[in-house]
């Protein structure tokens, strides 16, 4: 793959759209209940993982975050989703990045990101914003967890399959 030079308008207009995408996913095409968001934005972090470094896809996605709560809010907000989001841009950015697709790495990213990030650390930000007892919010969010697992595992190893995202950085 070639390297990404990050002052190009190419890349600064291929992560815009990413991230108005997010944006989209996040906000519009959701479902929000008070301990739980469902969204597919996950496959568009997994895209822009694949195209870009960790550390970019990382704040990109913690940005994406912050603008969609600015934009449309759906509950309080608080840092700590921030942080989530960005640690899943930068998780699933070292494990896809300039890597070959393996379903091994999908499974490992989708591992970290919903039992590590979604389950524990989201769990932690829900605990600590509404007091929720915590055996109570972890038993509650670990069945759509790992429902999750799945959800991720197979949806990005499809795209992955489907969608030659290589191709966009060859110009």
């Amino acid at each position: 793959m070639k390297e990404i030079r990050l002052n190009s308008a190419y890349i600064v207009a291929a992560m815009s759209v990413l991230i108005a995408m997010q944006v989209v996913l996040g906000s519009f095409f959701s479902i929000q209940l008070l301990i739980t968001k469902i969204t597919f934005s996950f496959v568009v972090t997994a895209i822009m993982a694949r195209l870009f470094p960790p550390k970019l896809t990382a704040a990109a996605t913690g940005m994406a975050y912050l603008i969609g709560m600015i934009l449309f809010p759906k509950f309080s907000f608080f840092f700590g989703f921030v942080i989530t989001a960005a640690l899943t841009g930068y998780t699933f950015g070292v494990l896809f990045y300039q890597k070959p697709v393996k379903l091994w790495r999908i499974t490992l990213a989708s591992l970290i990101v919903t039992m590590g990030w979604n389950l524990l650390l989201n769990s932690l930000w829900l605990h600590m914003m509404y007091g929720i007892n915590w055996p109570t919010l972890f038993a509650t969010r670990l069945p759509q967890e790992l429902i999750s697992f799945v959800i991720y595992t197979v949806l990005i190893a499809v795209v992955f399959k489907a969608v030659p995202i290589d191709r966009f950085l060859h110009r």
